[in-house]
């Protein structure tokens, strides 16, 4: 299920549909964390090959932690007889092999993956008989500008960007944020079997002001944590796992009605002097009271010219 009501949600889940619909290679693009992965999968599962396997190889590995055996399998003779390693690309046949970080995948497996896309085949390690490879794939990256990297090549994002798919950020879909909010809350107190707790408004506010550099999964984990360290059936926004930005006026909470007017009188002129450069006329003009005036409380609060 794709969350949101936002215009960019709206087309995201028009595109999801669209795609679902071919078996054609895709492309995915956003930010760290915008569901870039949760997208692929909700691809398959709206497809006709959604019973089939769903693989997941991190390009980052590849040729690191994942080797060509683990990729394509591998023959072994040994003393017990023949083994056959079943790889990551026979794993995904009549399926959907979703290459996560494809911008991080060493160029001489990208000529490998070009080789197999282009054949639509390829060879165990050991054997001369050939596999069918019989799979879609959908890539994703976090490059906006894949296109211009020196160090991947234009032959095989050409093979994995039949449909290119842009997702925003949260930062760009703020609209959405409650919705995702509220659906993550519902589903933690469900998960901790806590009743699900009113809301305050000043954590919606805190919510919306954040720029939320890790996206969907940031706030999903925000989420969480504000569920199992608050007191149940309470949201504190101290659990917040970022500094929240508090309201100018919070400052004077426990200061008596004069003194709070007169600290909002005093940081009104001072900022009016500052931005006329201690013009004392302007600065009357703007805050609409007279220079004597202005003067009288320039002195009441001890703001001298030089300090302007």
């Amino acid at each position: 299920m794709i969350i949101g009501q936002s215009p960019q949600a709206m087309k995201v889940k028009k595109m999801i549909r669209e795609i679902a619909k071919t078996d054609d290679n895709a492309l995915i693009i956003g930010e760290e964390g915008s569901g870039k992965q949760f997208i692929a999968k909700e691809i398959h599962n709206r497809s006709r090959h959604k019973n089939r396997p769903f693989i997941v190889l991190n390009c980052t590995a590849v040729g690191e932690t994942i080797t060509e055996a683990d990729l394509f399998g591998e023959k072994i003779e040994g003393p017990m007889g023949v083994e056959r390693k079943v790889g990551l690309l026979e794993q995904a046949k009549k399926g959907l092999l979703y290459l996560e970080n494809v911008h991080e995948l060493k160029t001489e497996y990208q000529l490998k993956f070009i080789n197999v896309l282009k054949e639509r085949k390829f060879q165990k390690l050991g054997e001369k008989a050939f596999i069918e490879a019989n799979f879609r794939v959908i890539a994703s990256t976090t490059e906006e500008n894949i296109s211009k990297m020196d160090t991947f090549r234009k032959d095989l994002l050409s093979m994995l960007n039949t449909f290119t798919m842009i997702i925003p950020s949260l930062k760009k879909r703020k609209q959405d944020i409650p919705i995702f909010f509220i659906h993550f809350l519902q589903e933690y107190c469900a998960e901790f079997g806590h009743e699900v707790p009113p809301v305050p408004a000043e954590l919606f506010e805190s919510l919306m002001e954040y720029e939320w550099p890790g996206n969907i999964h940031e706030l999903q984990n925000a989420v969480r944590n504000l569920v199992l360290m608050s007191p149940e059936g309470t949201l504190s926004i101290e659990y917040l796992p970022f500094e929240v930005k508090r309201h100018p006026f919070e400052i004077l909470d426990d200061h008596e009605l004069p003194d709070a007017v007169g600290e909002i009188e005093k940081y009104l002129i001072k900022k009016s002097l500052r931005r006329f450069a201690g013009n004392q006329s302007k600065a009357a003009r703007v805050l609409n009271i007279s220079e004597a005036a202005l003067r009288y409380k320039m002195k009441k609060y001890g703001l001298t010219r030089k300090a302007f």
